[in-house]
Formats: C-alpha cells, sequence, structure tokens
C-alpha cells in the first residue's frame, strides 16, 4: 500500500512547479484611445497612443531595452508591413508617471494605411501594437516580457469612382457582360444591346473589391436619354429596365454620369442635307455619315476611304485608329468629305468635290484658307458644301495615327499613339 502511493506521487512531481518560483512580469501595456478615427482636418494631431510600465527589475549586469512595433492586426509583424521604434517612430518615457509611450499622428496612421499598408479605401482597419522588454548581459538567460493591445481605426473616407473592370448584371440582361472603354475615352464605358423588363445592376469592380452604380438621388429609375448622377457603393443596387428592348449605356467616369438610351431616345447617326457643290440650283440631297473621304495634298489628290470606327457611346463620333488601319497615318493638307460619290434624286452623279466636307474654319471674312492643326488640342472644324468649304484644306499633323473626329460638336483631335 505504501509503495504504491509512493509512486503515485514520483508520477506526479514536477519540479518546475515545485522547485523554481515564477517570473514576477510587470510590464503592462495599454491603448489611450481603441477606437480611432482618422481626422484629415488635423493631420498633425495626435490620433493614437499607446503607455506602458516597466519590465521587472533586474541586477545591474542585465541591460534592459525595449522594441515597440505597430502593425495591421493579421500582418504577423512582417518585415514588409511593420514599423519600428528607432526606425519608423520613436517612444519617450515620463519620469513623473514613470510610463512609456508612443503616439502617432492623424497624418502618420494616414500615409500608412495608404502606402505601407495599402488597405482597401474606407474600411475600417485594425491595428496591433507589441512592445517586447528584453535583457542583455547577465550570468543566466532572462525570458523577455512581451505584450499586445489592439485598436481599431476608421480611415480618412473618400469618394471612390473609378474602375478596373465594369459589368452589367441582374435579371433585366441574359448574362452578366463587360462595359468596355470607348476607343475614344478611356474615362468613357458603353454598351449597346438587348435588355428586357426587370432589374440592371452595373457592377465595378476595383481595388479587390465590388461596387454598384447608382443614382445619387437613391431612385431606381431611369432618366430615359437624360445623364444621371451616379455613385459608388458596396451595397448591390439597380435601375429599373421598364420595358424589353435595345438599349444604349453610357457609364462617364469622368463626369460621374451614367446615361440609358432606349431605341426611343437613342442617338441617332449624323444626317446631313445640302445642296451638291452648295448651288441651290441642284436637287438637295441628304446623306447618312458612315464614314469620310480624305481629299488633298495630304492624299496626293487622291480620295482616301478613312475606314473610321464608329463610337459605340455616340454614332456621330469617329475613330481613325492607325494600328487597326491600312493607311496607319495621317498628315498634311485635306479635306474630310462625307461622301466620294453619290446621286440625287434627279439621277444626277456627284463625286467628293461635290461633297459636303469638314475642314479648317473660313477667314473672318468668309473666304477659303488652309490652316494647321496641331498634336493633342481639340481643332474646331468647320463644314460645309460651299465652294470656300470645299476648297479650304486643314493641315492634319504629320505621323498622326489616332485621331477622334467628334461630329456631333465639330472638333478633331489628332495624337500619336
Amino acid at each position: 500500500m505504501g509503495a504504491a502511493v509512493l509512486a503515485a506521487a514520483s508520477c506526479t512531481y514536477d519540479p518546475y512547479e515545485t522547485d523554481i518560483d515564477p517570473t514576477v512580469e510587470t510590464m503592462t501595456l495599454k491603448c489611450e484611445n481603441p477606437m480611432v478615427e482618422i481626422d484629415e482636418n488635423n493631420l498633425n494631431a495626435p490620433a493614437l497612443t499607446f503607455t506602458w510600465s516597466g519590465a521587472r527589475h533586474l541586477p545591474e549586469e542585465y541591460v534592459l531595452t525595449y522594441k515597440a512595433e505597430l502593425d495591421v492586426l493579421g500582418n504577423s509583424f512582417g518585415s514588409k508591413t511593420v514599423i519600428t521604434s528607432g526606425v519608423g517612430f520613436d517612444y519617450t518615457y515620463d519620469d513623473a508617471t514613470g510610463l512609456y509611450s508612443a503616439t502617432f499622428t492623424n497624418e502618420q496612421l494616414n500615409n500608412w494605411y495608404k502606402d505601407r499598408w495599402a488597405l482597401p479605401a474606407n474600411k475600417n482597419f485594425t491595428l496591433e501594437f507589441r512592445v517586447m522588454a528584453q535583457w542583455n548581459g547577465g550570468s543566466e538567460f532572462e525570458a523577455p516580457e512581451v505584450r499586445k493591445v489592439s485598436a481599431e481605426v476608421k480611415p480618412i473616407q473618400i469618394i471612390i469612382f473609378d474602375c478596373d473592370r465594369m459589368m452589367l448584371g441582374g435579371n433585366a440582361i441574359a448574362e452578366t457582360t463587360d462595359i468596355n472603354k470607348t476607343l475614344e475615352n478611356e474615362n468613357v464605358y458603353a454598351w449597346k444591346g438587348a435588355l428586357t423588363a426587370g432589374e440592371l445592376q452595373i457592377p465595378i469592380e476595383f481595388d479587390g473589391l465590388t461596387y454598384y452604380l447608382r443614382n445619387t438621388d437613391g431612385s431606381t429609375n431611369i432618366a430615359d436619354g437624360t445623364a444621371m448622377a451616379v455613385e459608388m457603393t458596396e451595397t448591390k443596387s439597380a435601375w429599373n429596365i421598364p420595358a424589353a428592348g435595345d438599349y444604349r449605356i453610357v457609364v462617364n467616369m469622368t463626369e460621374k454620369s451614367a446615361t440609358i438610351y432606349s431605341e426611343a431616345t437613342d442617338l441617332k447617326p449624323l444626317v446631313v442635307t445640302f445642296h451638291p457643290s452648295g448651288d441651290e440650283t441642284n436637287p438637295e440631297v441628304s446623306i447618312e455619315v458612315n464614314d469620310l473621304y480624305a481629299f488633298g495634298d495630304g492624299t496626293d489628290w487622291g480620295v482616301k476611304t478613312l475606314n473610321l470606327v464608329r463610337s459605340l457611346a455616340d454614332p456621330q463620333v469617329f475613330i481613325f485608329d492607325g494600328a487597326n488601319n491600312a493607311l496607319k497615318t495621317l498628315g498634311g493638307g485635306m479635306k474630310f468629305c462625307i461622301s466620294k460619290s453619290f446621286t440625287d434624286a434627279n439621277g444626277g452623279t456627284w463625286n467628293q468635290n461635290n461633297s459636303f466636307c469638314y475642314t479648317c474654319p473660313l477667314t473672318a471674312e468668309g473666304n477659303k484658307q488652309n490652316v494647321k492643326a496641331e498634336l493633342n488640342k481639340v481643332f474646331d472644324l468647320h463644314c460645309g458644301a460651299d465652294k470656300e468649304t470645299r476648297n479650304s484644306y486643314m493641315g492634319v499633323p504629320s505621323g498622326s495615327n489616332f485621331i477622334v473626329f467628334d461630329l456631333r460638336h465639330n472638333t478633331f483631335l489628332a495624337s500619336k499613339r
């Protein structure tokens, strides 16, 4: 019986519990303001403060140092994200209170939030602050004291209006599809196709998150054919499409607007009505503009069909894209005719010399002249079928390989891409 009791006692014996006194740690760590909102109007003001008391006292042969670190919770104080004392910030000691402290300004937090930590916009995040008390020297190893505390931070709220990818969704469309940037303007997205009655969503992917376009006034109705002020929200939102049909959708990221055109309000191609050669005795002719035809010394006085691409955002905007055009580039003096061969109602035939055309403005007196356009600068076009207009030639910058003809606003913009 006594042997059995002795054996049982030997099995439960723990020298660490019975012979060694536990280490008494004295360091405490506190976040003075665990809920913080970064104040964009007081960037230099203190925003977040951590305080800690001293670690346990050891003989003078030990040298005590503190290392403090700040990082986003979940980053595990990794080398690419951690902010370390002595490098990214300094801490202080107050003799009166016997406390150490580290304070961070609104500007510091905002800068690290955007750059160092690259966190999603407008999302609250949790910071973790760690202090390590370490001893060097001495005859024996002393375990460090480590404390951690966290703080919730609300970043400066910004209006997000940017896009990595734009789509159409909802039950008003057969399947989710992309809305692409227009060829002429990377800040304008456009789509044209069939919709049914129902809800139409416009999801936008940006910076790893999905947002939805919606009217700023909260309405779900479309202003058919009229630009609507819109905003991006993480809450699913949709417009009500009242009836099935073909629709054109144009989203202007610069103007923060969306326009939804039904068939009734859709933008129409340009139709020009004129008298050949500008002579009112000639029968009136109406021509739908689907392309332009260059003629002048820049074409060696031969007619060049430009094979322009019609904008999806506006059928009266055309693009010369040299990267996908056999002509590659344009340059020199020329005018742009809406037809190179046409017939009037009486069977009379005409060519580019008699056609309505676009070119440089006339003189103040209404006479012909030649004016050069500049690269990357909007040039105002003049148009007509009269003799003075037809005998004026605008100078297209040499080597222009990307040109936007905005015939709704009568402008010309040449560039090299």
